[in-house]
């Protein structure tokens, strides 16, 4: 026994402190307030179960906004308005596909993909929460703690609106919440010297799909990918011996689901079925459509319709402000992860607000949800942070989940009565399209929820012979073109004096109005097929007398 101590060292004496030191090193970087990194189970469960809430509250019919293009698009594979989103189309092509064939309605299956963004979302944001709540609660402390910012967002009626019918804007915010968490990884192993190359290199490739991802998806994702892209690489410029082979990982990443964006340059010149007809084949006009030319009027300013603007005092601007606030004390305290992640999410808060701001589209509400998450998910853990006192502590706590599950009721009822009007809108749009005649002719709807009319022929086979008609897609020169071969005339002829600023689209009421009833007019004078307009805000389906011309008998109008 007394000989072991001198023995060992002598046989030893450069073996044993090696093996030490690996047993050692911890398994995530020593940096202030670093805690063991959580599981993954958690957040995968909340995610299911968010994904099976928001499931269950997808109408079984289209809805306003864009959601009947975008249930059209995932059911044909077509293409939509700019940017085109070729990488939320090829994905939730095949989802909505298969969700048909088990006996799902088009709409539906096409809202439940935007149920699954959601999903993702909220499990990446419980995620993200149990990774900065301070390091003194603990893992299953921090992970049930996370519940309390992740259900303040699970039912806002902003967030379950986007949930809930087929849009993009939750895989938007999916992947802004993916971005988050996979650069605070990334992050925390390229701040470590320790972390062997083959990691380095497998980060870097985590960053470049999800960067590519986002990019892809919707153009306004690099508000919060820039800040983040740049930590990423000041981190990766300290590490000499790796540098190459990671950026080329990245890079490599990175290519991967932008590639998606060859299919809207091969849709340019193979078109689908259904397809933004303003879409032209040119290498330009492809260029314009991924970079959503037509929509730079709107930028420089902040004009919100009065519905809009509610929607934002009510459900917005209360998570907002103080969401911002606790990014900019973030890098300030003491939380799990480095100062310089909480500076780049600070950065990735505050560059999407802004841009919201200087975006003049009517419907802003949901591109206000990228920094309404990042808030979420900072609000808790900067909370917890200048809370001191375990009495002060429980009480807040306590009133938080309290006021979490009034948050949610509400924003439950809020769901179920929206769904109550989209049916109620889809009984009033079937009876008024069922007044038509089966027989060809023009039916004028001057809105975007015209698709509605388009799910009803292609989708369900329904009046196939009418042609649905939006005056403004007319005003644009290649539509124009395509329906003056199609029909043989110009129902734009002698309009051109009211084309300048394209006054539908810019909003100048007036002169919109006279160039729609102007090609309406034209429209029916040129062919002798019945021209209906179809007026849900009546509600009222006219048909269009003709002048003596023209005038050919046929059914009369229905009411």
């Amino acid at each position: 026994m007394p000989r072991t101590p001198a023995r060992t060292p002598a046989r030893t004496p450069a073996r044993t402190p090696a093996r030490t030191h690996a047993r050692r090193v911890p398994a995530t970087p020593a940096v202030p307030g670093a805690r063991a990194v959580p599981g993954p189970g958690a957040s995968v469960a909340v995610g299911a179960a968010a994904f099976l809430i928001y499931a269950l509250l997808c109408p079984s019919v289209a809805a306003d906004k864009d959601s009947g293009e975008f249930t059209l698009v995932l059911a044909t594979l077509g293409l939509a308005h700019p940017t085109g989103y070729p990488l939320y189309t090829l994905i939730g092509h095949p989802f909505a596909v298969a969700l048909h064939a088990l006996g799902m309605t088009w709409p539906r299956a096409a809202n439940t993909f935007s149920a699954l963004g959601g999903g993702v979302a909220v499990g990446a944001l419980h995620a993200l929460v149990t990774r900065l709540w301070p390091a003194r609660a603990g893992a299953r402390a921090a992970s049930a703690l996370a519940l309390l910012p992740v259900g303040a967002f699970l039912l806002d009626p902003v967030w379950t609106f986007e949930t809930t019918l087929a849009e993009i804007n939750s895989w938007h915010v999916a992947w802004a919440a993916v971005a988050a968490l996979v650069a605070w990884h990334a992050d925390r192993a390229l701040e470590d010297p320790r972390t062997p190359e083959r990691a380095v290199r497998r980060q870097a490739f985590g960053w470049g799909l999800v960067l590519g991802a986002g990019v892809a998806h919707h153009a306004t994702f690099v508000f919060p990918a820039a800040p983040f892209t740049l930590l990423l690489l000041v981190r990766l410029a300290a590490r000499a011996r790796d540098r190459a082979s990671a950026l080329l990982a990245g890079i490599a990443g990175t290519l991967v689901p932008a590639a998606s964006i060859a299919y809207v340059a091969w849709r340019a010149t193979h078109p689908a079925l259904v397809q933004w007809p303003e879409l032209g084949p040119r290498p330009g006009d492809v260029l314009d459509h991924l970079g959503g030319a037509q929509y730079r009027q709107f930028l420089g300013h902040f004009t919100p319709s009065p519905a809009q603007a509610a929607l934002l005092v009510r459900y917005v601007y209360p998570w907002l402000v103080p969401g911002a606030a606790a990014a900019c004390a973030a890098p300030f305290l003491t939380l799990p992860g480095t100062r310089g992640y909480r500076l780049a999410l600070a950065a990735a808060t505050l560059a999407q607000t802004v841009a919201c701001f200087a975006y003049g589209v009517p419907d802003p509400s949901s591109y206000f949800l990228p920094p309404l998450l990042f808030g979420f998910a900072l609000l808790g853990p900067v909370l917890a942070a200048l809370v001191s006192g375990r009495a002060v502590a429980r009480t807040a706590v306590a009133a938080a989940a309290l006021g979490v599950a009034a948050l949610a009721v509400q924003g439950a009822r809020v769901a179920v009565q929206r769904n109550a009007t989209y049916a109620q809108l889809d009984t009033l749009l079937r009876r008024m399209w069922d007044s038509l005649p089966d027989a060809p002719g023009f039916v004028v709807w001057s809105d975007d929820m015209n698709t509605r009319l388009r799910i009803y022929q292609l989708l369900e086979g329904d009046r196939a012979a009418l042609e649905v008609v939006h005056p403004a897609h007319l005003t644009h020169p290649l539509p124009r073109l395509r329906f003056a071969q199609r029909h043989g005339f110009d129902p734009v002829a002698g309009l051109d004096p009211l084309l300048a600023g394209r006054a539908i689209q810019a909003g100048d009421t007036l002169r919109a109005r006279a160039l729609e009833d102007g090609i309406v007019d034209r429209l029916n004078r040129a062919t002798p097929l019945p021209v209906y307009r179809f007026l849900p805000e009546v509600p009222s389906v006219r048909r269009l007398r003709k002048p003596d011309a023209v005038r050919t008998p046929g059914p009369s109008s229905p009411g």
